[in-house]
């Protein structure tokens, strides 16, 4: 609805719609500072934008250091029952989104949707396994929550990708964190993305 008051405003305007961006914490990043750069821009204000990270993807192998290092800075990996509970409420019954979540911190959003988390958490994360209707940590999510997804390799997470942005973000953001360019060019030829953020928080 605002993309079309933009463009029915008189005033020359570019609009897009719903940003899913996913980003990539590639092996040989700098986890604690990527990790810190993913934070900040999910948290340096509860009213999200679309351009901000919607979900963490990193290799399988890399999953415990960067599981363990979001929690060192106030991510929350919900539990099962937490994750299913929370799906329901982020989502209104039509698949779009819930107003109630938008501009909230994650404690109130905890509170809403009737689910206990630490003191002090900044981020909720929920373990992803899938893309799509059913899947509501695949959709883009305005508050200080996060999908989170793992593959067997970068090949793997860059089709992974791919599917995430087709699903809801398509020509709209991807960002990654690495050392390593040939990364970089790589996911810049493949991503459906026209704006790709490198070692950068991405709001």
């Amino acid at each position: 609805a605002m993309v079309r008051a933009a463009y029915s405003s008189g005033t020359p305007a570019i609009g897009v719609g719903p940003g899913n961006g996913p980003a990539y914490i590639e092996k040989t990043a700098d986890v604690p500072l990527a990790v810190k750069r993913i934070m900040d821009s999910k948290t340096f204000d509860n009213g999200m934008i679309c351009a901000s990270e919607q979900s963490v993807v990193c290799d399988c192998d890399m999953e415990a250091v960067v599981r363990a290092e979001m929690e060192k800075q106030g991510a929350y990996f919900l539990n099962d029952d937490q994750i299913a509970k929370l799906g329901k409420f982020i989502l209104r019954a039509n698949g779009t989104m819930n107003p109630q979540i938008v501009g909230k911190s994650a404690q109130v959003i905890a509170d809403l949707a009737g689910i206990e988390i630490p003191a002090g958490t900044r981020v909720l994360v929920a373990k992803e396994d899938g893309i799509g209707y059913g899947h509501p940590y695949s959709n883009e999510k305005l508050a200080p929550i996060l999908g989170f997804y793992t593959a067997k390799s970068y090949v793997e997470i860059c089709e992974l990708a791919q599917k995430i942005l087709h699903y809801e973000g398509a020509g709209h953001t991807f960002s990654m964190h690495t050392k390593d360019p040939k990364m970089v060019d790589y996911f810049a030829a493949r991503v459906p993305a026209s704006r790709i953020m490198v070692n950068t928080p991405s709001a």
